[in-house]
């Protein structure tokens, strides 16, 4: 049910962004508040705590956001500390980025590597996989040293499998096969 509950706000939020026509900027404050409030959790932890009375919840965003975010995200930030669902915050941001980057053909890509990639490596792969995919690829490199060599990319539920390590599991088990 907390699923369903982050979607619904994070949807809210985005719609109320398009209709006031600050999608970027509503974007980039949702990044900058979750940054903070991943370095200071007991804050959201005191919005959504019963025991700290409406007004000095909505104190404490006047204190804190005021000058800092514009009127949706602010006005957002007060119904989550009214409802006592401040401490979703970070999940609604992450819903609330999946819906942005799908509005705008974003597609996260993971590329686990033995080693790590360069900026030129990564700017060709993230390159030949958006003229494939169809979609703007946003490339993220993981470094797995098991893998041996190769790489393994993961999106949107699915996997691509290059490594050397499966190239050496899939010989392995052909050879099984074959000696049995």
């Amino acid at each position: 049910m907390a699923e369903l509950i982050e979607k619904v706000y994070a949807q809210s939020l985005f719609d109320a962004a398009i209709e006031e026509n600050s999608l970027e900027e509503t974007m980039k404050e949702v990044d900058m508040l979750d940054g903070i409030f991943k370095e200071t959790p007991a804050f959201l932890t005191l919005l959504s705590s019963p025991a700290v009375t409406d007004d000095e919840k909505q104190e404490m965003l006047r204190n804190t956001l005021s000058g800092r975010v514009e009127g949706i995200m602010y006005n957002f930030m007060r119904i989550l500390a009214d409802k006592g669902r401040a401490s979703l915050f970070p999940l609604i941001a992450k819903e609330f980025t999946a819906i942005y980057r799908a509005h705008h053909g974003i597609l996260p890509v993971t590329a686990v590597t033995a080693v790590p990639m360069d900026e030129r490596q990564i700017a060709r792969l993230g390159e030949k996989l958006s003229a494939s995919i169809g979609k703007k690829v946003l490339l993220d490199n993981k470094i797995d040293p098991s893998l041996l060599g190769g790489v393994l990319l993961r999106y949107d539920g699915h996997e691509i499998d290059g490594s050397v390590k499966d190239r050496l599991d899939n010989l392995r088990k052909a050879l099984r096969g074959i000696v049995l």
